[in-house]
């Protein structure tokens, strides 16, 4: 039968259509799988991040507590410890810069004085003899320093308030000295040694009023009192 086999010729020189096999479906089902794969390990991967986070914070938040009292006792002359001379100007810098941010703090000797210069108001309650309740916070704060020199050494506080040049005295000192003397007596009343503190008066703007910190070397027969 030519005929028969002309046709049959004729259709395997046919061009032939694209085998619809599934291929591309496996191919697209593996690529899935591993999108899959993927996002399961960056999951996993986070999660293990914030249990790593949580974990520090645990052990961070541990350590904290137990170095709080030492920290702490670093400046508690009771139980023997010494506060070194540039841990104590660091320690007034830290207090005052919480307590008056706007004081003008001046390093004159480093680790041996250091003056605070401030308006009065910053200390007193306006035109009055009333020391502010932060400031009260602030010298409480300092005395366990002041109070806690290395021997052969004497942390010193001295409150200093001005009065006008040629004022007329004692009346234009009245109220610098007294509230000069309210600064001595908060530190004194907080437990800081009587020898460790004094108040005195210059000339100057009255507006003013400066504290003085510095070490000094304690001569022979000298303590706390």
């Amino acid at each position: 039968m030519p005929g028969a086999v002309f046709e049959d010729r004729e259709w395997m020189d046919r061009p032939q259509e694209p085998r619809r096999d599934g291929s591309v479906a496996l191919f697209l089902s593996l690529y899935l799988l591993l999108l899959a794969f993927f996002i399961l390990l960056v999951a996993i991967s986070n999660g293990e991040n914030v249990k790593s986070r949580e974990i520090m914070q645990g052990v961070s938040s541990q350590f904290a507590a137990q170095r709080t009292p030492r920290e702490a006792a670093s400046f508690t002359s009771d139980i023997g410890a010494f506060v070194s001379p540039s841990a104590f100007m660091d320690r007034i810098t830290q207090v005052y810069e919480t307590a008056i941010p706007a004081a003008e703090i001046t390093t004159v000797s480093t680790g041996r004085l250091m003056e605070l210069r401030f308006h009065v108001d910053s200390l007193f309650e306006h035109d009055t003899e009333t020391l502010r309740p932060a400031q009260r916070r602030a010298i409480a704060q300092l005395v366990s320093s002041l109070s806690a020199p290395p021997p052969g050494l004497r942390y010193e506080a001295e409150a200093i308030f001005s009065v006008p040049a040629g004022a007329a005295l004692p009346v234009a000192e009245d109220r610098a000295m007294r509230r000069a003397g309210v600064i001595a007596r908060a530190f004194v009343e907080q437990g800081a040694p009587r020898t460790a503190v004094s108040a005195a008066l210059e000339e100057g703007d009255p507006t003013q009023a400066r504290l003085v910190f510095r070490v000094a070397e304690e001569k022979a027969g000298e303590g706390a009192q």
